[in-house]
């Protein structure tokens, strides 16, 4: 194979899950959706390897490989999440991924002189698979449609309290605020921008903010500024915020204070804030 052959599963892994997490991001797949479309992508990419004699495909399963490599990058370095959380199930995710794909090399792709549609009974079968599929979950996810469906996604109870205990420790002496319940709320916003915008492209943001000038968010909390702020900064300014809305009745429910917040990531927020306040 050479270091070519390397080198191309290496960047289709890249590719791969660049455009995985595009439709993930997009339309919130499930896991089982997530494994066919990495089989359809594979399947592409073999098809074109035959049509332009390049000869990767005997062991081209092992772009999932490289595809697992950056998943784990991009989650434990960019967004700050742990990987190998059990409740997450990506090891397994991988290990099915991993056996459907070596099966799918050898018994298929190995078997045939091309992927791509030639009138051959078990590549019509497969591709009329896909294109129901397809077709499943287009409609599903009103693909089509000006609006598409999407569900909430949510971190596990147990990446919360460790976000939680960290934050905690680092920013405790600027949390200490009077009011327990917007303490609580101000550590779930801190969680929920965290998880969204890692330090590395918080620290990027720094980086063209002082390049450039051009208002952006910026801090941990993630402030719409035109100036400069550090995250104890945009800490405190949140806080104000938050208590200007805390005590705007009397009896204000920290629900209503969310939701005044930021409606499109209220839920969100609130699924945080239930957790932690046990604590």
């Amino acid at each position: 194979m050479g270091l070519l052959g390397w080198m191309f599963y290496i960047v289709m892994g890249i590719v791969f899950f660049l455009i995985i997490k595009a439709i993930q991001n997009k339309y919130t797949i499930t896991k089982v959706e997530r494994i066919i479309f990495s089989l359809i992508l594979l399947m592409i990419v073999s098809g074109f390897c035959f049509r332009f004699g390049l000869n990767y495909t005997n062991d081209i399963f092992l772009i999932f490989i490289f595809l697992m490599i950056t998943d784990i990058i991009y989650t434990s370095y960019f967004i700050e999440r742990d990987f190998f959380d059990k409740n997450e199930k990506n090891i397994r995710y991988y290990i099915v991924l991993l056996i459907i794909g070596f099966i799918i090399n050898e018994e298929f792709i190995n078997n045939v002189t091309q992927v791509f549609l030639t009138g051959e009974d078990l590549r019509i079968v497969l591709w009329l698979l896909v294109i129901i599929f397809i077709y499943h979950f287009s409609h599903e996810k009103n693909v089509l449609g000006s609006i598409p469906t999407q569900k909430e996604k949510y971190m596990s109870k147990e990446s919360i309290l460790v976000s939680y205990a960290k934050l905690k420790y680092k920013y405790y002496d600027q949390c200490n605020f009077k009011e327990h319940d917007l303490s609580n709320l101000v550590y779930a916003i801190m969680i929920f921008q965290s998880s969204k915008r890692s330090k590395v492209l918080r620290n990027y943001d720094n980086l063209m903010f002082k390049i450039n000038g051009n208002p952006r968010k910026l801090g941990i909390m993630q402030v719409e500024s035109k100036k400069f702020i550090t995250d104890t900064e945009s800490i405190d300014i949140v806080y104000k915020k938050l208590e200007k809305l805390y005590h705007k009745k009397e009896k204000v429910k920290i629900a209503d204070v969310i939701k005044s917040y930021s409606k499109e990531d209220s839920e969100a927020i609130q699924y945080i804030f239930d957790i932690i306040k046990k604590f």
